[in-house]
């Protein structure tokens, strides 16, 4: 509170200066400390509260710091008099106040390591500012000793060694004058990479020369007071690797400032090595910048940002105006500044800048100057400002850097350990320099160790720190500086699951108006808390965190964040996943198919979210929250809310088995019914052992799909639920059509009509009257086909299934195909493709094409046909179908039989078999091997032919096709006894 005397020093920078990770007693904790402080003090002090802050009221004598900066301003004014002698006591006063550090022995973080390093830089210039008046009294021998201790401290300080230089050579010691000379320049070329400034090798070759004005030099001469040649760069980082394309980009954007000022800015979260691109970049540029290159650090990511008027008066005085010159107004100061480095070469860096605003009055106002702005904000407002944005490394270049750090052979030693070690670093530069420093500090360490470390989420931060620095220490910057309801949101967002997620998430989470939660999640994207992952299929914008901010949040909330408050939001959030799912399963089936529901409450973000993103493309949302619908089913599980998860994973079952999805319904059911089975909720596991079920179905998984269906039946049956056997019923109805079991599968539907019924569920209805419909068309009865797939289609037109109406489409063109009616056929399976690729049901595209090359075959359309074989095939390999393969491959043997390439055409349908018999689909094995019959047939094998379709009869039974393999049997049977 003394380093901002007579200033408001707020709650919440006293707590950031106090701890790392503040208890949740903090507030009270600071409350208590304050107190006893009080205490402490003489009666006279003054520390007074002010508002949600405390401050100590001090006069100008009452405090050493304000004492100091009085007498040096005095001190100065008196050299721009003439009054050195009156300087040279003002000097030796306020120097003398100084004893040790500022704050020395207390425990000091974040904003006050800046700011005593603030005090030390203005005490360094009050010690050159006291050496320089002396040396203007011709007091050589004084400044000597002084000048060396500084060097000592400070090495790379070119005033200090001019002026030791010069005082050298007035006390008449020419050669240690020049041995100074020599050790600055090592020093330089040691640690910078650079050669000393213009007035550093000018003066060397005056005292080379034995110049007289060696002796008359007076103190505007020096490096302080020309700025010429002044490099206030910070060193350059020597294992500097990767970010080729945005160094490269910086620089081009500095170097192009032929008519005005070149803005550069670079952009990005805390750790991701914004600083070490800059000063890297600003090093290669000093060339191009001969007249000097400025930095300073602007604190733009804490509470308190530095002034620009005060950062202005430092730049001042190092491009050698005189304190006394310097004037008071933030205003005057400016226009004094643009004057210094006007028609001069000189680039700026202006580092962790807060806001646009900091910035105005720092920026040059003449061609030929550069400025490169760091900041973790996005400062859009700049005119003609160049933007790079800093993401975080690739794994190469992040592996590079560990490479560097702890040596090539220590790398390879334990080539995995150090490939996991980069990955739990998420590619954040701060962590892996922070992670290879730890593991150089400790060369008996294995990088196993350190691994295993890193592995908890829950100590992972706190490992990664490393002396002064910190991977959560750079987070907290930035989230101090957050308002209130962004801090919150960032707490909450942590406790999420989901990896990615769209703003309604933010609106549930804040129970806020849609307009204000995309304000607060966008001032988290701002200081690069989130990252914009871009647009997903829905049309919404994408939100994420970089591994280690999600620990951070986490951190926070735990920290921060009331218990309930925090289950209280995420259960909302989960809640409003389950209305929205719901709202996409409506929008692709009609509102006619029922869904099996809890009492779960159903939340809706609002703000027309469901018409906006949802309803005009189910599937795309799918598509989007896929990731986060299992996310959301993982931690209602953990959270204990099981009719939620198991309600979120039916209603998303329709939408993952549209598109395909297999993992993610596999995934989500299995995850509810483990939770239903622990709770005992016994219509739950019913429910995901019928989702299951299907999921086997579409696997072709036909004897686990059974068990599974019993097991559902006799669940539902338990708990007096009609629907749900309804529902299963239909499912072991689909189970027996597809292996043959057409009576048993007859009687299935018919028992399942009477509850879907009941429950109004029109939807589902229509997959019976398409069940049944091509089971007549299976056994030859092309009428009553007919008749149950039209009254399918009607009904799905109903009830806006399109889905479900165009795959029954697909079913009539086979129908009309096999009445011999090819161009009603091509109609229906041409409209049928172009609805259900429109809509993104993949397997109903397939079926379609498949359909539509059957009558390119029958026009002998060959390479027409091969091209929609191919197109259907890749989409059956893509969505692991293989029914739907083996299906497509039965015509591609056909295609080849008629092309008369028999060899290819056996060896497709010796693959067919194989699959039908892996899965039991005897209907489709039994066509195979009628083909494989018709093959032979045709290259001249009547054996062979013969035996291909005696076994053919075993599979196909009473199917209409039986008939005409017999008949083939009957007619060629007598040609192969003779041939024998």
């Amino acid at each position: 509170m003394l380093f901002h005397v007579n200033t408001t020093v707020s709650r919440d920078y006293l707590i950031a200066a106090l701890w790392d990770r503040p208890p949740p007693s903090a507030v009270a904790n600071l409350q208590q400390y304050v107190a006893q402080l009080r205490k402490a003090l003489p009666e006279q002090a003054r520390l007074l509260t002010r508002g949600s802050g405390y401050v100590v009221e001090a006069g100008t004598e009452e405090v050493d710091l304000l004492v100091f900066d009085h007498e040096v301003r005095l001190a100065r004014l008196a050299v721009s008099g003439s009054e050195a002698e009156v300087a040279v006591e003002r000097f030796e006063r306020a120097l003398a106040l100084w004893r040790g550090q500022p704050a020395e022995g207390a425990e000091l973080r974040g904003d006050l390591l800046a700011h005593v390093a603030e005090l030390e830089e203005r005490r360094t210039e009050a010690r050159l500012d006291f050496a320089e008046t002396k040396l203007g009294l011709k007091r050589s021998q004084e400044v000597i000793g002084d000048l060396r201790g500084l060097l000592a401290e400070q090495p790379l300080r070119e005033r200090a060694w001019y002026l030791l230089m010069l005082a050298l050579a007035r006390a008449g010691q020419r050669d240690k004058a020049l041995e100074a000379y020599r050790r600055a320049r090592d020093v330089l070329v040691d640690e910078l990479g650079i050669e000393p400034g213009q007035n550093l090798r000018q003066l060397q070759a005056a005292i080379l020369a034995d110049d007289g004005p060696v002796r008359s030099v007076v103190p505007s001469a020096s490096p302080g007071m020309s700025g010429k040649g002044i490099c206030l760069l910070p060193p350059d980082i020597a294992d500097f690797v990767g970010r080729r394309a945005e160094l490269s980009a910086a620089m081009e954007a500095l170097r192009s400032g032929r008519t005005a000022v070149s803005l550069c800015v670079i952009s990005g979260q805390g750790g991701v090595g914004k600083t070490t691109l800059a000063v890297h970049a600003a090093h290669r540029l000093r060339e191009d910048f001969p007249d000097g290159q400025l930095y300073v650090n602007l604190r733009g990511g804490n509470g308190h940002p530095a002034d620009p008027e005060e950062v202005l008066g430092r730049f001042l005085r190092a491009l050698g105006v005189g304190s006394a010159a310097i004037p008071v107004g933030l205003d005057q100061r400016a226009e004094l500044y643009r004057s210094v480095l006007a028609d001069g070469r000189y680039l700026v860096v202006l580092d962790d800048a807060a806001d646009e605003g900091q910035l105005e009055a720092l920026l040059p106002g003449t061609p030929g100057c550069a400025v490169l702005i760091v900041s973790r904000h996005r400062l859009t407002a700049l005119p003609a400002a160049r933007m790079i944005e800093v993401s975080v490394m690739p794994a190469d270049e992040a592996a590079h850097l560990l490479h560097r750090i702890i040596g090539p052979e220590r790398a390879a030693q334990a080539p995995g350990d150090a490939d996991v070690l980069v990955r739990l670093c998420a590619g954040l530069p701060l962590a892996v320099r922070i992670a290879g420093a730890k593991l150089a500090a400790r060369p008996h360490w294995s990088l196993e160790q350190l691994v295993t470390r890193l592995i908890d989420t829950r100590s992972r931060l706190g490992q990664l720190t490393h002396g002064s620095q910190a991977v959560r220490a750079s987070l907290a910057v930035g989230y101090q500086g957050l308002t209130a309801s962004a801090r919150r949101l960032f707490r909450l967002l942590g406790l999420l699951e989901a990896p990615d997620f769209a703003a309604w998430a933010a609106t549930a989470l804040l129970d806020a108006a849609h307009t204000e939660a995309e304000d607060v999640i966008e001032e988290l994207v701002d200081v690069h808390l989130l990252e914009v992952v871009g647009r997903d299929p829905a049309g919404q914008a994408r939100f994420r965190f970089h591994d280690l901010t999600r620990v951070y949040a986490r951190e926070c909330a735990e920290a921060d964040e009331p218990e309930d408050g925090g289950l209280v939001a995420v259960r909302r959030t989960l809640s409003a996943w389950l209305t929205l799912t719901r709202q996409a399963h409506e929008g692709l089936r009609g509102g006619d198919y029922r869904l099996p529901d809890g009492r779960s409450p159903l939340w809706s973000p609002g703000y027309q979210l469901a018409d906006r993103h949802v309803l005009p493309d189910p599937l795309a949302w799918v598509e989007a929250e896929r990731a986060g619908i299992l996310a959301a089913v993982r931690q209602s599980a953990a959270l204990g809310s099981v009719e939620l998860c198991w309600e979120l994973a039916a209603a998303a079952m329709p939408l993952f088995e549209t598109r395909s999805f297999h993992d993610e319904w596999r995934a989500s059911h299995e995850t509810a019914l483990g939770s239903t089975r622990a709770a005992g909720d016994i219509r739950g596991q019913a429910v995901m052992l019928n989702g299951l079920a299907r999921l086997h179905l579409a696997h072709d998984d036909y004897s686990r799909c059974g068990e599974a269906l019993e097991s559902a039946i006799e669940l539902f049956d338990q708990a007096g639920d009609r629907h749900g056997h309804a529902l299963a019923l239909v499912n072991m109805a689909e189970c027996h059509r597809i292996q043959g079991r057409y009576d048993d599968a007859l009687a299935c539907y018919e028992e399942a009509s009477d509850g879907l019924a009941q429950a109004a569920d029109r939807g589902t209805q229509t997959t019976v009257l398409r069940g049944i419909g091509r089971i007549h068309f299976y056994e030859g009865r092309l009428d009553p086909a007919g008749v149950f797939i039209r009254q399918a289609m009607r009904l799905a037109d109903e009830t806006g299934d399109v889905r479900s109406r165009e795959f029954t489409r697909i079913i009539l063109g086979e129908i009309e195909f096999a009445r011999g009616d090819p161009p009603a056929a091509e109609g229906c399976f041409s409209q049928a493709m172009a609805h259900l690729d429109a809509l993104g049901f993949p397997r109903g595209t397939a079926y379609a094409c498949s359909g539509l090359a059957s009558i390119r075959l029958d026009r002998h359309d060959f390479a027409g046909a091969e091209r929609l074989l191919q197109h259907a095939l890749a989409i059956y390999d893509d969505v692991g179908e293989t029914l739907g393969r083996a299906r497509v491959l039965l015509s591609w043997a056909e295609l080849r039989r008629r092309q008369r390439r028999f060899d290819e055409a056996i060896a497709t349908l010796t693959e067919v078999e194989a699959l039908c018999q892996a899965i039991a689909a005897p209907r489709r094995h039994g066509l195979a091997l009628r083909l494989l019959g018709d093959v032979h047939r045709d290259a001249g094998d009547l054996p062979a032919a013969l035996n291909a379709w005696q076994r053919s009869l075993a599979f196909l039974a009473s199917a209409p096709e039986a008939r005409e393999v017999a008949a083939s049997i009957a007619q060629h049977s007598g040609g192969c006894r003779a041939t024998r």
